[in-house]
């Protein structure tokens, strides 16, 4: 009886460490921090971060020119963007990373700004969606302008386009409704 009761006690003393180990999270994802666009060779890295200068609006954060690979850094809203020359990223054959813009407006004026540079290639033109907002998962706050223009309620338009860096990357630029940027 009295080793019963150790054992038992022994149990009670020891549950939370028994049953904590066996509720640990399994690892998920997390948020993208960095995006890679490959530059074929350092030669090439003035022009690639004039092109990305002018995109993003802003000059970069950072310029390495004496490492053996050189690079630049861009910080857009919390993102890290590496212009990269190291052989290993010349390989890649990335999805396509969208760039959101808050209205089908900006998206527009951003395509247009980058049309009147004839050097720019596109991967199709600009598209315009229209897409059906669920109710349930967005506030009235979150519909925007456009959506009024549409005479629908809950449908609001989405605009986008795939411009080509100059080292053949896609760029993609578009509004989302529903998330849009802070």
């Amino acid at each position: 009886m009295k080793t019963t009761l150790w054992i038992s006690l022994l149990l009670l003393l020891l549950w939370p460490v028994l049953t904590q180990a066996q509720d640990k999270p399994e690892p998920g994802f997390s948020t993208q921090k960095t995006l890679v666009y490959p530059v074929s060779n350092a030669d090439r890295l003035p022009a690639a971060i004039a092109w990305y200068t002018d995109f993003f609006g802003k000059p970069p954060t950072r310029v390495e020119q004496s490492a053996p690979y050189p690079y630049a850094l861009f910080n857009v809203d919390g993102a890290e963007v590496r212009l990269e020359t190291d052989p290993q990223f010349l390989q890649l054959r990335e999805p396509v990373f969208y760039w959101t813009l808050p209205t089908p407006e900006d998206v527009e004026a951003k395509f247009e700004m980058l049309s009147a540079n004839r050097a720019n290639k596109f991967n199709g033109g600009l598209f315009s969606k229209m897409r059906q907002l669920d109710s349930s998962r967005s506030s009235s706050s979150e519909i925007r302008p456009a959506a009024a223009n549409t005479g629908t309620e809950g449908v609001s338009q989405v605009r986008g386009f795939i411009v080509l860096d100059p080292e053949g990357n896609q760029i993609g630029v578009i509004n989302n409704p529903v998330y849009p940027p802070k």
